[in-house]
């Protein structure tokens, strides 16, 4: 009899869990230029935040004509997700992330146990949530996108430089602040992405990158949030490397071992010259790779290579947003294709791949 009502108790939970699904309802009371249709997009990656595409599109669903709509989907990770909730006007299915634009989306902290209700209308040509009931990570998310969204709006048009100075370092300090305090990590890393020159960011806050790099892989040792952080942060490295000298003291230990190298590079130079021969074939391989390069130069449209020589000249993103007269958000985009198109994964890489056709060409 024990063993039965066991059975039961486990096949209960199982087809509790099974059935779990990710809901999110309300109305949303639309004015005439929007369509009657709510998307549920799943983004994979923190990098996906300010990116917009049809393929993270995981559910959607209509507005009925009194605002009521319900999305339910199980097709969902378990874990914990950021997730895009966004309308669309007109024929334009473009999410728009710019300050100073009237924005149509808003994101969510999700998994699939998740329940949401929410109650928002577009009456001042924005999608505006009146209200919000969900997990407390999800407030925290939505919180977060309010604040930043009124403090950012302040820098937004023609400002006298030091004031923008100010207000910029016055927005760092906050998303700072929010990642000091956030109870999630997830909070905590949604923040973070909101730096928009994470380099310079990063250059004179650089513990802040890796006390939250530990507290990711204490908390969340293996999520794919924590892999893209992690890539993140080998690009900050890598950035800082690459325009900066870092200032210390030289231990003594150091200067035998540039003794010994040096000694190692004389020897090696005496063998070397006995292979001259072998040392000509290698070199002509080289020259015959880094032709094979050229084709995947030439392959990017002239906006990314003129990106890629801004990149290599050691310029930061917002640097070449503002030389380019383009929004941030594009040049991330770009510089998400440049990496895809050359087979690369982070700025270093990139800037080695241009030296190394430049040279060339």
């Amino acid at each position: 009899m024990a063993l039965k009502k066991l059975v039961y108790i486990i096949l209960s939970l199982f087809i509790a869990s099974s059935s779990s699904a990710l809901e999110i309802k309300g109305t949303i009371y639309l004015s005439d230029q929007w369509q009657p249709k709510v998307f549920l997009a799943l983004l994979n990656t923190p990098n996906d935040i300010f990116v917009a595409s049809p393929d993270f599109i995981i559910a959607e669903t209509f507005i009925n004509p009194n605002g009521s709509f319900e999305i339910n989907t199980q097709s969902v990770p378990n874990d914990q997700r950021f997730y895009r909730l966004y309308l669309v006007q007109g024929d334009n299915a473009s999410v728009e992330f710019s300050a100073t634009q009237n924005k149509n989306y808003f994101h969510l902290l999700l998994n699939r146990q998740s329940q949401v209700e929410l109650s928002a209308t577009t009456q001042n040509n924005s999608l505006e949530v009146v209200q919000l009931d969900g997990s407390d990570d999800t407030k925290a998310i939505f919180d977060f996108d309010e604040k930043f969204r009124e403090q950012n709006r302040e820098l937004s048009g023609e400002l006298p430089k030091a004031q923008s100075t100010f207000l910029s370092q016055e927005l760092e300090t906050f998303i700072h602040s929010v990642v000091a305090d956030a109870r999630n990590p997830y909070v905590g890393l949604y923040a973070i992405y909101h730096i928009e020159d994470k380099e310079t960011d990063f250059l004179r806050n650089s513990d802040f990158y890796f006390n939250f790099q530990k507290r990711l892989e204490d908390e969340l040792p293996i999520t794919p949030y924590t892999e893209a952080y992690s890539a993140l942060l080998d690009e900050l490295i890598g950035f800082r490397e690459f325009v900066c000298e870092m200032p210390g003291v030289q231990p003594k230990w150091k200067d035998w071992l540039m003794i010994i190298e040096a000694v190692i590079i004389l020897i090696l130079l005496v063998i070397l010259i006995g292979f001259y021969k072998q040392l000509k074939k290698i070199r002509k391989r080289e020259n015959d790779s880094i032709n094979n390069l050229k084709p995947l130069y030439e392959g990017l449209t002239l906006k990314q290579q003129e990106i890629l020589s801004l990149l290599a000249a050691g310029k930061t993103n917002k640097e070449i947003a503002q030389e380019l007269f383009v929004e941030l958000s594009t040049v991330k985009t770009h510089i998400n294709n440049i990496y895809r198109q050359l087979g690369v994964s982070n700025r270093k890489d990139a800037v080695d791949f241009h030296n190394a056709v430049k040279t060339y060409i």
